[in-house]
């Protein structure tokens, strides 16, 4: 089958090989025929773009990148009970953890030390063909197709951001900064919580800006003098009750911190840029407002319930956010693409 690889440690050494089509060697493993494979603006471009070094490195090379998919299943081991040949399938990313320290027992697969992902130690789905165990299989709901369903990765994280570690309820006002597919997401997930949403980003993602508007957001670009006063304008006289650092820089965070009320929460939910790993913080406002922050880092199985049910509510809007798709062979085509913004999600597509 055909694979993208990260072939070595050494960074950018990725490219298209043939490879055997993987086994289903584990009784309770279930092969998945890959439809199509979300490029991750976050994850994927970082993985192309760092050094492999040391035990400690979450990429394993030589892996297949590669963790947003949908598929089709084609085999399943002895012991899957719940999974059949023939059905539409998501699964989580969370491939090997230990089970037994407190994350794993509280359900916070994420936080495992010995955390296994998809695409970074373990093979993921930039490739005709991947196999996960069964517990990670989720069903696809019937009225979202397979190009929607590759949507559900980045949709759970979105979700482990609002709920999970915004604690979001009906009627609050949350603030999004950034017009990524990320922070699309989180406005959708917003939404359908009955929260009001303010979309902010620069005049260069007009388009993503429209997106969110079409979905229903109020939005705002990040370079007027009084977006201070424009939010609490929104948001009846107060600023917001969440803020979404949704980019994963500093100018975003201090952008969320400053956006919010009294006693208000602030969620990183953006992976941080490799060229600005370091925060520079005001401590003094966080202490005057007793402000709340937390970040929210990939999803929990909880998330992707609740994700899939807002991907069954909105599939018609998250069918927009796929912009282009590509095949295989034009990969750095459509991480060009991501890198450079010029689409909203490009996917890598298979024939099925």
């Amino acid at each position: 089958m055909k694979a993208l690889m990260r072939l070595t440690e050494k960074a950018y050494d990725m490219n298209v090989v043939e490879i055997p089509e993987p086994v289903v060697d584990k009784d309770n493993w279930v092969k998945v025929k890959v439809a199509y494979a979300g490029v991750c603006g976050g994850s994927d471009i970082k993985l192309m773009k760092v050094d492999a070094v040391g035990d400690s490195a979450k990429l394993k090379p030589p892996v297949i990148l590669g963790h947003e998919a949908s598929g089709i299943v084609v085999e399943v081991g002895k012991s899957v009970t719940r999974t059949k040949v023939g059905d539409k399938v998501v699964y989580e990313t969370t491939v090997d953890n230990c089970g037994a320290c407190r994350y794993c027992h509280s359900g916070d697969w994420n936080m495992c030390p010995s955390r296994k992902g998809l695409g970074s130690a373990i093979n993921g789905s930039f490739a005709e063909y991947v196999i996960v165990p069964e517990r990670n299989i989720r069903l696809l709901p019937e009225n979202v197709s397979l190009k929607v369903g590759a949507l559900a990765e980045p949709l759970a994280c979105a979700y482990h951001i609002v709920y999970d570690r915004g604690h979001i309820h009906s009627g609050e006002n949350i603030v999004i900064i950034g017009p990524g597919i990320i922070g699309l997401c989180c406005s959708l997930v917003a939404l359908a919580a009955g929260a009001k949403v303010i979309m902010i980003g620069t005049r260069h993602s007009s388009h993503r800006l429209e997106a969110a508007k079409e979905f229903g957001c109020s939005v705002l670009t990040n370079d007027i003098d009084n977006l201070d006063e424009r939010v609490r304008e929104l948001c009846s006289g107060d600023l917001a009750d969440i803020s979404v650092d949704a980019i994963g820089s500093n100018q975003a965070f201090d952008t969320a911190l400053h956006l919010v009320r009294k006693m208000g929460r602030i969620v990183i939910g953006g992976v941080p840029s490799l060229e600005s790993n370091m925060y520079t913080v005001d401590m003094s406002y966080i202490y005057k407002n007793q402000l709340y922050i937390t970040a929210g880092r990939s999803s929990r199985p909880s998330s992707w319930t609740g994700a899939l049910n807002v991907l069954s509510r909105y599939p018609d809007k998250f069918e927009k956010l796929v912009s282009k798709c590509f095949p295989i062979e034009k990969w750095q085509e459509a991480f060009d693409a991501t890198i450079k913004k010029d689409v909203l999600k490009a996917m890598i597509k298979f024939d099925i």
